[in-house]
């Protein structure tokens, strides 16, 4: 009989520890469940439609960085809190971005997720997050004060900003929006953004400056087919219509970026014009990595062809920097940090900045061996062959210049200095000035002093004044009040009939006189024709 009820038994017993097991999964299913309700309900991605119907560039990730384990302890009333806090970041474009979303987590770990405080009377306003900034329930009639948010854009993180609790425990609104809103105006940083402004305004007026001395230049090459026709002034001429639309783009960037709507839209337009601005930027460094190429191979191979020699320049001038930035216009837009019309840093801007170091390294190279070659053959040479060597030694002077000139930024910019202080603000004008007048440095280097250049404008200036002189100083008036004008026309007239003069003069005995006159008039009308 125990046997019957051993065995009885047992099958009873092991029922209810199924049972049991069966409820406990139950129970853990629910959990699950509602873990899982919880985390779902809260953990959407979520992406911003502007006003004019475009998609913001990323979406936002922001609460898929929460813990899952903190997100199962926190009531329902607390997740609603905490969804509809989100939706209001969502539709403000000023806090798509990743600090602010790092600070929403942090709100929702020190603040949000904590139990309500009890021992505050009502009325009160609740906990809150606007986007920047993360707020604790706070008394009616309250203003909240708190140090300015340190990533944002020129905020003095130093300065103060406050929220305002009303007496109805509401907090204040907008005026205007009717929406809760934080005081930030404190936060501005005004000297720094005076000093940002100007600048901006030395970038504008020093870009002008070299655009309009570019502009000349290359209306002075196009204009003589003895300069045109040149080789060397076509690389000019590349390297100059290069520096022309960088220059422009750098101009309308410094206008755009005054804006800060656009920056914080980080709209398509903005970003097209970081990425056709880099693209001549690069291509500046290209075409002069061309110059230093150029008079390095015709220095040591003269048998060179020419034509095919530009074949190879325009490839490497205007089709490689397509490579490099493409590239990096496709990183940067997959990033986490394409934001503010990718005015901030990222590494990978070392997409572009690799290849102009090697170009710029290749170029110190070129120049230090065409100065040790022609120090050779200005030694070796004679007479006859020293003008030209000395004469090609000025193309490699304005080179040699230009390149540390044209690397300026490369070579200071690991000497910026980190803090706000005088010395970054010297370093920030000393490179403004710079670096916006390398266009102007080029035009007067390669055209303006440029010895061929300024033998045509001469030449082209005297024939003017020989032209406006003739015709002035032929305008005289007869004994009789008769008024005589003499052109090119007539000298060409004189020639002509020179054989009709000789004639007359002949029988007039003057004929030594006037021989020596038409001599003179054949000598001037030589030097109007040349």
């Amino acid at each position: 009989m125990s046997d019957n009820f051993a065995n009885h038994y047992q099958p009873q017993q092991s029922k209810q520890q199924s049972n049991q097991q069966s409820k406990q999964q139950q129970s853990n299913q629910q959990q699950s469940n509602q873990y899982e309700y919880k985390s779902l309900s809260l953990t959407k991605v979520s992406r911003y439609c502007n006003q004019y119907g475009n998609w913001e560039s990323n979406a936002n990730y922001s609460i898929c960085g929460l813990d899952n384990d903190k997100l199962f302890l926190l009531t329902t009333d607390q997740l609603q809190k905490i969804y509809e806090i989100r939706e209001r970041m969502i539709h403000s474009k000023f806090t798509q971005n990743i600090e602010s979303e790092k600070a929403f987590i942090d709100c929702i770990d020190n603040v949000l997720s904590l139990p309500s405080n009890s021992d505050l009377a009502k009325p009160y306003c609740e906990r809150t997050f606007d986007g920047w900034t993360c707020f604790n329930d706070t008394p009616a009639g309250e203003v909240s004060y708190f140090p300015c948010p340190d990533f944002v854009y020129g905020f003095n993180s130093q300065n103060q900003a406050h929220k305002t609790c009303t007496k109805e425990g509401k907090w204040r609104v907008h005026h205007e929006t009717h929406v809760p809103w934080t005081n930030y105006t404190s936060c501005v940083d005004i000297p720094d953004l005076n000093f940002r402004n100007m600048i901006i305004k030395l970038h504008i007026v020093g870009y002008s400056i070299s655009l309009v001395a570019l502009l000349i230049s290359i209306t002075i090459f196009v204009s003589f087919k003895t300069l045109s026709s040149q080789t060397r002034i076509r690389i000019h001429k590349n390297l100059f219509l290069s520096f022309i639309i960088n220059n422009f783009m750098w101009i309308i960037w410094y206008l755009v970026i005054r804006d800060g709507n656009i920056l914080f839209e980080n709209g398509f337009f903005c970003q097209a014009l970081h990425v056709v601005l880099h693209y001549f930027l690069v291509c500046n460094y290209f075409w002069m990595f061309c110059e230093g190429l150029y008079l390095h191979t015709i220095l040591v191979n003269a048998f060179v062809t020419e034509e095919k020699i530009l074949k190879w320049f325009y490839m490497i001038g205007w089709c490689i920097p397509i490579i490099f930035v493409s590239a990096y216009a496709t990183f940067r837009a997959n990033s986490t940090d394409a934001k503010n019309c990718w005015i901030d840093e990222s590494l990978y801007t070392w997409i572009l900045n690799i290849p102009v170091i090697i170009s710029f390294v290749l170029n110190i190279f070129f120049l230090i061996n065409i100065v040790r070659v022609l120090v050779t053959k200005l030694q070796a040479v004679n007479t006859a062959d020293a003008h030209h060597t000395r004469y090609f030694c000025n193309s490699v002077r304005a080179t040699l210049i230009l390149i540390p000139l044209l690397g300026l930024n490369y070579i200071l910019t690991p000497f910026r200095p980190e803090t706000n202080d005088s010395a970054a603000r010297i370093y920030e004008i000393f490179s403004a000035i710079v670096l916006s007048l390398q266009g102007f440095c080029v035009s007067m280097l390669f055209c303006y002093f440029n010895g061929e250049v300024l033998t045509v404008l001469k030449k082209r200036w005297n024939q003017f004044l020989i032209v406006r002189g003739y015709t002035h100083n032929h305008r005289i008036t007869s004994h009789h009040g008769t008024e005589i004008s003499i052109n090119l026309s007539d000298y060409e007239m004189t020639n002509d009939n020179y054989s009709h003069h000789h004639h007359h003069d002949r029988k007039n005995g003057n004929h030594k006189n006037n021989s020596k006159n038409n001599n003179n008039n054949n000598n001037e009308l030589m030097r109007l024709k040349n």
